[in-house]
Formats: structure tokens, sequence, C-alpha cells
């Protein structure tokens, strides 16, 4: 038998593709026995999925109260082949988000292509994602919170008509409550003012709209990026960089480049960012220099205002509508909260910042919605540098993911006793001493929330 005739064979393509098949398994395999060999407990890992086949079972939320109330509050999971390990523990909350947060700076590594997707703050590492947060940080000083709020109260005025409007009894609360955070999203962080339950043909409009509800085709594929990150580096970014993004980029760019012509103040998001950042200096030689170059500047502030809208669409409008939901549903609270504004607004001819901060029911109930129903149902970080916790039972390698499921944290009995019940009292100042502050993370906690 010659070369060719042995090459060709198919007892040699039979022997070739299983042996790739083996060597792809014990790759995918490599790591399964991480936790097992540290007498950590977690559920089995299958291969190339790890432990993420159950989310086509359950829902995000309940698969995750299901692992934390049979695996206890500190376990394994894999992503696919990575380990990742799971924690409900408040020691160790306070250790990984605080105490040691040296060691967990960066959240789960995504590489992305586009520039300004690398300038997300919920992207960038190291260093630079000290800069960046600095640099962004006074644009959110509470002088400049209430300067947007001007615009946002332009917004609610339009929220309170539309609803005025529906007279048949029953109302659609996601459907107005996501016109509503479009028409904040719009004019704080894009500096637009859209109508957007009148007017959507508008681009801004479509184009979010296909962003915020993807074709089906791609929902499976979300997973890629947490399962085999390499991957995704190679050729997922497109999945998640669309033309409907790049959209917005490019209205972005253009708003910036026309109003670095103008001396006309806006007082949005996009104004005192680029501001904030313009001003951010480094030492060169003892003198002040800009951090960033004008592309750089232009590049960091597309890239907050895009993860402003990506962020802040769904889970706005998801609080807002949980809050009518439980208001609803308890009309004994809902009855104080309204006494408890009215008595408030008495002083007042509009909503403002200050009277807002001074309303502690309504932060009551605010923040038992978002017990309730966190925004974010998990939070994570990523291991920078080796360590060990337990007198070196559980030991952290570099790269390694930690999991803290919001969602079951917050409906975990011991810290928060019936907690399938709404109820705002839990968040008086007397009850919330009582609790540790790790409890809570619908926010996050620590200097990266």
């Amino acid at each position: 038998m010659d070369a060719f005739e042995f090459l060709s064979s198919p007892v040699t393509w039979a022997i070739t593709v299983v042996s790739c098949l083996y060597i792809l398994y014990k790759y995918v395999t490599s790591q399964f026995n991480y936790f097992v060999d540290q007498g950590i407990p977690g559920p089995k890992p299958v291969p190339f999925f790890g432990n993420m086949w159950g989310l086509w079972k359950k829902n995000t939320a309940e698969y995750d109260v299901s692992l934390v109330k049979k695996y206890g509050k500190i376990f394994g999971y894999f992503d696919g082949p990575n380990p990742n390990l799971w924690i409900t523990d408040l020691e160790m909350i306070k250790a990984i988000f605080v105490k040691d947060f040296d060691h967990f700076v960066d959240r789960r590594a995504f590489k992305f292509k586009s520039n300004i997707v690398r300038k997300w703050l919920t992207v960038l590492e190291g260093q630079e994602w000290k800069d960046v947060r600095s640099s962004v940080t006074p644009a959110f000083t509470t002088g400049k919170i209430k300067k947007m709020s001007l615009l946002i109260n332009d917004c609610v005025h339009k929220l309170c008509d539309s609803i005025a409007a529906q007279t048949e009894g029953k109302i659609n609360a996601k459907l107005i409550f996501n016109a509503f955070t479009m028409d904040v999203i719009a004019r704080c962080a894009f500096g637009l003012k859209i109508d957007n339950l009148g007017d959507k043909d508008d681009p801004f409009i479509q184009n979010a709209q296909i962003i915020f509800n993807p074709p089906s085709v791609k929902t499976p594929l979300i997973l890629l990026p947490f399962t085999y990150p390499k991957l995704f580096s190679l050729f997922g970014e497109s999945l998640f960089v669309s033309k409907e993004l790049k959209f917005f980029f490019q209205l972005l760019q253009n708003m910036l480049r026309e109003r670095s012509q103008s001396k006309e103040k806006y007082h949005d998001f996009i104004e005192v960012a680029d501001e904030a950042i313009s001003a951010f200096t480094k030492d060169v030689g003892g003198k002040k220099v800009a951090m960033w170059s004008r592309e750089e500047i232009e590049e960091i502030v597309m890239g907050q205002s895009t993860l402003f809208m990506l962020a802040g669409f769904d889970t706005t409008a998801t609080t807002l509508t949980s809050t009518c939901f439980e208001l609803a549903r308890n009309p004994d609270i809902q009855d104080k909260l309204y006494d408890s504004i009215i008595t408030k607004l008495e002083d007042h001819d509009d909503i403002c910042h200050e009277l807002i901060q001074d309303m502690p029911y309504l932060e009551q109930v605010i923040l038992e919605v978002l017990r309730f129903y966190p925004a974010a149902v998990r939070t994570e970080r990523q291991c920078t540098k080796d360590i060990s916790y337990d007198n070196g039972r559980i030991n952290i390698k570099a790269g390694v993911i930690i999991t803290v499921p919001i969602y079951a944290l917050h409906h975990m009995e011991e810290y928060y006793p019936n907690p399938e019940k709404f109820d705002p009292e839990r968040w008086t100042p007397e009850n919330k001493a009582k609790r540790s502050p790790y409890s809570f993370m619908a926010f996050g906690v620590g200097p990266r929330n």
C-alpha cells in the first residue's frame, strides 16, 4: 500500500477522527477535577457544556436557587471546560469583592476587536480600567445628576400623560416603561429627543429594538463567550458588535463632532462625560498633560454611552414594571407609599433630586423590588493572582471565575426570613443594621460595582 492509499483509507480516516475527538475530549475535561481534588462540592460537569446544560431546563434564577440549595454556600461549577467558583458565603464575598480586591480586579475577560467596545468599563482590565473609571466618575457627581434630572423629568411628564391616556382599565406596563426608559436613554446618553411611542419608525428605535430583541437563532450563541472565550475572540464578535450597535457608534461620533463646533450646553451624559474625560491628566516629566488623545476620548465617551443603553434599558424598565406589579398586588403598601409621596410633594411644585433623596419609604420599596427581582441574576469577578482561603483548603488560581448568584443570595432564608414575601419593612434603618451589607448585591459591592 503506497502513502496515498494509506492516507485515503477509510480506516486511516476513522483513526484520525477518533484520535482528534479523543484529544478534544481530554482538553475540554482536563480541569474537571479542579474542585473535586480540593474537596469542594458541586454538580458533575458534562463534556463540552460543563454545567451550563442545566440552563436549558430551567430559567437562570430557578436554576441558581436549586444549585445553592443542593450544594451550599461554596461550590464548584463549570462554564464549558472552565472552572467557576460560586459563593453565597458573606465572608467569602467580602474577601473577594473588597478585602482581596487586588486579586480580583477584573471581570470575565472578553476580547473584542472594536476599540469602542474595548473601552466599556465592564470590559476594561487592570490599570486601564482604573484610569477610565477615575476619569468618568466626575460625570456622576450630584451636581451633574441634578442637571440631567431636568431631562429625566421631561420624560416622566410624558410617561404620566401616556398612562393617563390609557382609559380601558388595563395597561401594558412593560411596554410603557420600555418606551419611557428608551426616552430617558435617548435624552441623557445620546442627546436626542424622541417620542418613541408615536415614532416607532425612527432609526434610533428600530436599531434599539433589534439589539434588545435579537433573532432567536442568536440566543444559544450568547453562551459562546462564557464557554469558549478563545473561539469567541476569533469569530464571535460579530454576534455582539452588530450593525445595529455600529449605528449607535456612528450616531455618537457624528454628534460629538458637531458639538465640538458649538458652544451650546446640553447637560446630558455625552457632554459631562466628554468634559470629565478630557480634563483627566497624567504626569509626564513633572508636567500635567492630557491622558488621552481626542480620538481616544471620543472612543471612551461612545463606549460609556452605548454601555449606558445596553446596561440600563431592560434593567430599568423591568425594575419599574416589577415595582408596579408589587404595588398592585399589595394595595396596603401602595397606599402607604402614595401617602408618603403626597406629603413630601406639598411643599414642592415638581419632583427634584433633593426631594427623591428625602423619600425613605420610596427607597424601601425600590430596595425590596431589587432584592426580590434583581436586575442582574449573577455577578462575577476573575482571579488575576493565585490566592488561597480556609487555611489552604480553597485554592483559586489566576483565570478562575468567581460567581455570586445574586437572585439566589437574595432569596436565602438565612439572610432574608420568609424571602418570598414582598416586605419593604426589611429596609428600615433598624432592620438594615441587623444584616450584613454583603447580603444585598443588586448594585454589586466593592470598588468595581
